[in-house]
């Protein structure tokens, strides 16, 4: 099961990567059409602004697959092993009821934008299928922090050391 998400989470990554690497490539060619040529592209800044979002919600998945995140550990490293095992447990559980929240939310959103066929203003993208990028990122941050391992697997060499 471990492999299985790992390697989703790494294919979401990379779509993650292409859509910043796509938004970069909008931003300069943005400049050079403005700057240069004197004709911006109307479309860029809402072309841009969903690349940032998709980039951002899909590499969200792997990071906390891999506990990525930054974490603020000045009181709990202090914790004894037992009581630090208790704080990581409520994290969590935290994070997974953020996760859902979060999730039921953009749900919603995503289901009206679908029903009323939602569009940016100037390129008329539809928008629904990037509201959905949001839901699958949260049912996929609730679950990977659910069920990935406390430590990373041995021979993982993916995953940093511990305390990185």
């Amino acid at each position: 099961m471990y492999t299985l998400a790992k390697g989703f989470a790494a294919f979401l990554l990379r779509l993650s990567t292409c859509f910043g690497i796509a938004l970069t490539l909008f931003v300069a060619l943005s400049a050079v059409m403005r700057y240069m040529v004197g004709a911006p592209f109307p479309f860029t800044e809402e072309l841009v602004g969903l690349f940032f979002s998709a980039l951002v919600f899909l590499a969200l998945p792997y990071v906390t697959l891999h506990r990525q995140h930054i974490e603020v550990t000045l009181l709990t490293d202090r914790y004894p092993p037992a009581l630090r095992r208790w704080t990581d447990r409520l994290a969590n559980g935290l994070i997974i009821l953020f996760a859902l929240w979060f999730g039921s939310y953009a749900y919603d959103f995503a289901l009206v934008s679908y029903q009323v066929q939602a569009r940016t203003d100037i390129a008329g993208l539809v928008l629904w299928p990037w509201m959905a990028l949001i839901v699958l990122a949260s049912v996929l941050i609730a679950g990977f922090t659910l069920f990935r391992p406390r430590r990373a697997p041995a021979g993982d060499s993916d995953l940093p050391p511990s305390g990185v």
